[in-house]
């Protein structure tokens, strides 16, 4: 449980680090460091887990009801951002849908966080596939930033050489290029190993905006273009996440991908309104995925430089929105699985044997 915990947090550390640092010598050893210990503490929580099989990790009500008010809180911050870059750029459908997504949060969170019953006991699950997506993030992610270090010194050069042959400066944007990247591991950390869609949405989100700051770091007009589509389409996507979560919570449903799964199991009359909520849950997934027709941000995302497409098209971003119906679908065939087979009914009586039974009573009234 602690070791997910510093899983889950700890990307910050070298994330703050970049935006201290000073010079890239300091980035380096942030970087490298800070990568070498998220990939160790991947690989031990792999190995610890293949040597206890899928659990889940409970959180006392009051942490998680703490946990919960945080994740509510971010989501009210993401929203801003958006629109704010949404007013910058005057992006109108941008604007439209930060303030219904914006409602929406406010509202969810007005919803569950005074009720005490929608505080999750255990909200971390790990199974198979959510150890195989830790180590891909932990390895390939922390990879990729380290090959990042290095690439955008190069990038950093360039600009400034062609800023010089127009007379220009290129800002140095760096920093901030490189705390995104370790801020998209941790989020990518939380969507993998949370089992309450509240604590995943919010994971969910934040992989959203750091891809759009991340596709229009260089500002030019085709970058940010792109970055637009990008968080319009996975903005649609975050709503339809946003909706079903409150429909789940509206109808008394469980707001955990363990607790649908029992639901759908139940054969009772909520059971049927799983449909709704598993509709927009996929909505989003295909959004995320980038599969058609929300796959063009996908395609426009190369204009960034080359850490960020690679950080999207690995194991990370694109594969969030696959893990996650994989996951429901993995679940429920599980539980099937375990559900116990129907006793069955005995064979329907052969001609042979009814004709048997009738001598048989003959014979009987006959020796009365």
């Amino acid at each position: 449980m602690t070791l997910l915990y510093f899983l889950t947090l700890f990307p910050l550390v070298p994330a703050l680090g970049m935006l201290l640092a000073r010079g890239d010598r300091a980035r380096d050893a942030v970087g490298l460091i800070g990568s070498g210990i998220i990939m160790a503490v991947t690989v031990v929580v792999a190995v610890m887990f293949f040597g206890t099989g899928p659990q889940s990790f409970e959180v006392a009500p009051g942490t998680s009801h703490v946990l919960s008010i945080i994740s509510s809180a971010i989501d009210v911050i993401l929203c801003a951002v958006i629109l704010y870059n949404a007013y910058k750029y005057r992006n109108a459908l941008t604007t439209v849908l930060g303030i219904v997504q914006l409602v929406g949060s406010l509202a969810f969170a007005a919803m569950t966080l005074p009720a005490a019953e929608a505080v999750t006991a255990t909200p971390l699950y790990l199974d198979y596939m959510s150890v195989i997506m830790v180590l891909a993030v932990g390895i390939v992610g922390s990879l990729i930033c380290v090959y990042a270090l290095g690439y955008m010194k190069d990038f950093q050069a360039h600009d400034e050489h062609e800023a010089a042959l127009r007379g220009q400066t290129a800002p140095d944007r760096r920093p901030q290029f490189l705390a995104l990247m370790f801020l998209f591991l941790s989020a990518m950390f939380v969507i993998v190993t949370s089992d309450n869609l509240e604590w995943l949405f919010c994971g969910w989100e934040i992989t959203t905006v750091c891809s759009f700051l991340m596709i229009g770091y260089t500002r030019t007009p085709e970058a940010i273009k792109n970055a637009f589509t990008q968080i319009i389409l996975n903005m649609l996507g975050g709503i339809a996440f946003l909706a079903g979560l409150m429909y789940l919570h509206v109808n008394g449903m469980p707001l955990t991908i363990s607790g649908m799964i029992e639901l759908s199991g139940a054969g009772t009359a909520q059971s049927a309104l799983l449909v709704m909520p598993v509709i927009l849950l996929s909505l989003a997934a295909l959004t995320k995925a980038a599969q058609m027709p929300f796959h063009t941000w996908l395609l426009g995302a190369m204009v960034a430089p080359t850490p960020t497409s690679a950080l999207l098209h690995s194991s990370t971003m694109v594969k969030a929105g696959v893990f996650l119906m994989v996951k429901l679908m993995n679940r429920l065939m599980k539980k099937k699985e375990e559900a116990p087979a129907p006793v069955p009914e005995p064979p329907a009586p052969t001609k042979e044997e009814l004709l048997l039974a009738e001598i048989r009573d003959l014979l009987k009234e006959q020796s009365k």
